[in-house]
């Protein structure tokens, strides 16, 4: 029988992001309004349409920020997708479940050795958990993700038998 989960996560929205937008809308707000009476200043009216743009790019730009990570395990693999303001998907990586070395809760306070390490978290860490494994083309790759119980039961089934028993017993 195949071990299918799915499940989306959206990044918490920060400080900094949102005064990133502030900064964005307010610098196409005023770039725009300066196009537009340069434009009627001048008589050069379809000008003005790239007011209209400047206003339109600034909207679009702050869907940036609106950043979805989209877990889907079937049997063994491990797929991580980042969505990006709806619009655009990007596969981050592909894992195997059962090369898997560690699997617990995040943050931790040793230092866990890797090659690289994939953010795929909503940026909260109450609930968020490091899985280390083994890469045919990064190495030793460590995931940042916040499975939920659904997500974390399919993958026990997945992992080592020595990660399962230790996650029983942790």
């Amino acid at each position: 029988m195949d071990n299918c989960c799915e499940q989306n996560v959206c990044k918490v929205r920060t400080k900094a992001d949102t005064v990133k937008i502030v900064l964005i809308l307010a610098a196409a707000a005023l770039v725009s309004a300066a196009i537009v009476f340069f434009s009627i200043l001048f008589g050069l009216f379809l000008f003005a349409l790239f007011g209209i743009g400047t206003t339109a790019l600034g909207i679009w730009l702050t869907g940036n920020f609106d950043i979805e990570y989209e877990y889907i395990l079937v049997n063994n693999e491990m797929d991580i997708d980042k969505i990006i303001g709806k619009r655009k998907r990007k596969r981050l990586i592909t894992i195997d479940i059962s090369k898997a070395s560690e699997f617990e809760k995040y943050p931790t306070d040793s230092e866990v050795e890797r090659d690289v390490t994939v953010h795929a978290s909503s940026g909260l860490a109450k609930d968020a958990a490091y899985l280390v494994t083994e890469h045919s083309d990064y190495g030793k790759v460590m995931v940042i993700f916040n499975p939920n119980e659904t997500m974390r039961e399919a993958m026990e089934r997945e992992l080592p038998r020595a990660l399962r028993s230790a996650n029983r017993n942790g």
